[in-house]
């Protein structure tokens, strides 16, 4: 009898403990990946910028550069996964509109098609407002996964988008159409008749096509950020 009571006690005390365990590894996984996000832009902008001082080469990246922009942007494909499986509450269509552009410019621009890294305005225009941005961006979600973020840096998650989307989005265009003046490069990866499989795909007109998109999706991205801040300045002034 006694032993079965145990049992039972020892049941519930494992039962309660288990919804508690759970939600401290999920906290503790995403406040480990905000970090490690927010120290890795930190970096990549600390390099960028004491490197293009040095050299006075704005315009251009070096491979180290580079190396730590493949790494973050494409770590950050992980969000998409935790948005899918409700890990956080993000809609996994717009975390992956955000993503997909510029993914595509850091390995379908950037790595691809070398020449437009050289010397392009695109490029200060896409590292400081990228790097900026996406450091606000996890400081603000790593202080929030235990408690409120500090008011300066919830103003600056749901104001510094006015000014750092539109100079990021005008250097990632900036990148694109220097892109499609790189003819003979775009035509390695594109792919004309005749062949095996009877089809054909052209790179430059692929990059146009992303390029005509940020037509309609950017201001639906940007007016959910507008939405979002009107959300957030409305709660904070109740």
């Amino acid at each position: 009898m006694l032993w079965d009571v145990a049992q039972i006690r020892i049941q519930r005390s494992f039962q309660q403990f288990l919804p508690s365990s759970k939600m401290s590894l999920k906290k503790a996984y995403l406040f480990g990946y905000n970090v490690i996000q927010l120290l890795g832009w930190s970096y990549l902008l600390f390099i960028y910028i004491t490197e293009s001082e040095a050299s006075g080469a704005w315009l251009t990246i070096s491979p180290k550069v580079e190396f730590l922009l493949q790494v973050f942007q494409t770590l950050a494909f992980l969000e998409v996964i935790h948005a899918v499986t409700r890990l956080v509450r993000s809609s996994p269509f717009t975390t992956a509109l955000q993503l997909f552009s510029r993914v595509f410019l850091v390995w379908g621009i950037l790595y691809l098609i070398p020449q437009v890294k050289l010397q392009s305005y695109g490029i200060p225009l896409i590292m400081i407002p990228w790097c900026l941005s996406e450091m606000i961006r996890y400081a603000y979600y790593a202080t929030n996964v235990y408690c409120p973020a500090p008011t300066l840096i919830t103003w600056l998650r749901y104001s510094g988008f006015v000014v750092l989307y539109p100079c990021g989005v005008t250097g990632e265009l900036l990148l694109m159409y220097g892109a499609v003046q790189e003819k003979d490069q775009c035509d390695r990866y594109s792919l004309k008749l005749p062949n095996t499989l009877n089809c054909s795909f052209d790179y430059r007109c692929m990059i146009v096509l992303l390029m005509l998109s940020y037509v309609p999706f950017f201001p639906k991205l940007f007016g959910h950020m507008v939405s979002q801040r009107k959300k957030v300045f409305k709660v904070k002034a109740q």
